[in-house]
């Protein structure tokens, strides 16, 4: 029963801590590496939880950067 309860407890605080400590140094929205991480571990498990974050994260970059890229093309109006 102690077991269980440490297990329950250790398993919720992973579920928060490891997007907290892989989003660090990295100017990407916290939310995005949540949800990559999440997603990740759904799809494909423990290996899932580390390239879901990373691939989306990635995603997230090249979606940014293509936005960015976007608006300084557009013409200015006077």
């Amino acid at each position: 029963m102690i077991f269980a309860v440490y297990a329950i407890v250790i398993g919720l605080s992973d579920n928060v801590l490891k997007p907290l400590l892989l989003g660090r140094g990295v100017d990407i929205p916290m939310v995005v590496i949540l949800i990559g991480a999440i997603g990740g571990m759904i799809l494909s498990g423990i290996i899932g939880l580390f390239t879901g974050a990373v691939v989306l994260a990635l995603a997230y970059k090249l979606f940014i950067t293509w936005l960015d890229e976007a608006e300084e093309e557009l013409p200015e109006h006077s």
